[in-house]
C-alpha cells in the first residue's frame, strides 16, 4: 500500500463529516440524530420528525415519502457512536460540538438556546431567540420590567394601579402587569423572572419563573413577600417561600404545583396608597441537590 493510500485520523473525520452530511434533511437542514430515517423512491432523506409534515419530497417532489432508509439508518447508527455532531444551535453561533450521546446534556443548558419573550404569557410579545440575547430583547423592547438586586441579594420594586377612577379592584376581566426580569450577578445565571398578574374573580397570583435548566431550577427556592409599599415591618404582610417554576411550565402546571403566592381583592386593597397597590420583594437562593439514596 502506498503512502498515498494511508487514512489518517483527520482524513478519516473528514469522511465521516462528509457521510454525516448526505444524511442531512433538507426540511429542518439537520443529520438525524436516531432513526428511523425516510426516503422517497429515489433516495433522498428525511428525518423522522419532518417525515409526517411533508406531502411530497422537498428535493424531487415524489409524493411517496413514507419508505424505510435502512441503509442511512445503519450508516447513521455507526458513525454516531465515535463522530462529533454540532449542538443543535449551532445557528445562533454556537460552536460546541460533542458525542450524540453526551450532547444533549449540554444542550437543555447552552446558552444559544431558543426561548420566548417572558411577555408571551400575556400575548404581549412573540419573539423568540437565543437565551444569551434575552436580557437586550426586554430591555430594548420594554416588554419586562428590569429589578436590580439591593443587598443582601433581594429584588424590591411596586405594582401600580390604574387612575383612581379605574382601579383594577373594579375590573371584571384579568389584569397581567410586565413580567418582572430579575438582574444581579448571581441571579444571571439563573435567568428568573416574577410574574404578577390579577384574575376576573379578583384573586392575585404571584411567583417566579426560570429559563435555567432542569437540573437547576428544581434546586432554586424563592421568597416572595407581599406588604404596603415604604413598610419593612416583618410581619406586615403575605409570603410565600418555596420552589421556582420552569419558563416552560404551562399555567394549569403552576397552579397544580402549588408553587405561587394566593391573594384576594380583601387582602392586597389593605397595602394600596394612592397609585401604588403594593410593594413586593423577592429572594432567590439555590439549595444542596439531593444525595442519591443509599442502596
Amino acid at each position: 500500500m502506498g503512502p498515498g493510500s494511508l487514512v489518517t485520523p483527520d482524513t478519516d473525520r473528514k469522511r465521516k463529516a462528509e457521510q454525516l452530511e448526505w444524511m442531512e434533511c433538507p426540511v429542518c437542514l439537520e443529520t438525524p440524530r436516531a432513526g428511523p430515517i425516510y426516503s422517497c423512491r429515489k433516495g433522498h432523506v428525511i428525518c423522522r420528525e419532518c417525515q409526517p409534515q411533508v406531502t411530497q419530497c422537498p428535493t424531487c417532489r415524489d409524493r411517496h415519502t413514507d419508505c424505510r432508509s435502512l441503509i442511512a439508518e445503519k450508516l447513521l447508527s455507526r458513525l454516531l457512536q465515535d463522530t462529533p455532531v454540532s449542538c443543535k444551535y449551532r445557528g445562533s453561533g454556537c460552536v460546541f460540538e460533542d458525542l450524540v450521546v453526551v450532547l444533549g446534556e449540554h444542550e437543555t443548558s447552552c446558552m444559544f438556546r431558543a426561548v420566548k419573550c417572558p411577555a408571551s404569557h400575556r400575548g404581549a410579545c412573540s419573539w423568540v431567540g437565543p437565551l444569551n440575547k434575552l436580557i437586550q430583547h426586554v430591555i430594548q423592547q420594554k416588554c419586562a420590567q428590569v429589578v436590580k438586586s439591593k443587598p443582601p441579594q433581594s429584588f424590591v420594586s411596586t405594582i401600580g394601579d390604574f387612575a383612581l377612577d379605574q382601579t383594577v379592584f373594579s375590573k371584571n376581566t384579568p389584569t397581567h402587569w410586565k413580567p418582572v426580569m430579575l438582574i444581579s450577578q448571581d441571579a444571571l445565571k439563573f435567568f428568573c423572572y416574577a410574574i404578577f398578574y390579577r384574575d376576573a374573580q379578583g384573586h392575585w397570583f404571584s411567583y417566579v419563573r426560570s429559563f435555567a435548566p432542569p437540573a437547576i431550577t428544581s434546586n432554586l427556592r424563592v421568597e416572595i413577600r407581599i406588604r404596603r409599599s415604604g413598610n419593612t415591618e416583618a410581619e406586615d404582610g403575605f409570603l410565600y417561600n418555596g420552589h421556582v417554576s420552569s419558563s416552560e411550565a404551562t399555567e394549569a402546571d403552576i397552579l397544580e404545583s402549588g408553587n405561587y403566592l394566593l391573594l384576594r381583592d380583601d387582602q392586597v386593597r389593605k397595602f394600596r396608597s394612592d397609585k401604588t397597590i403594593m410593594e413586593y420583594s423577592i429572594a432567590l437562593r439555590q439549595v444542596e441537590a439531593a444525595s442519591p439514596p443509599v442502596v
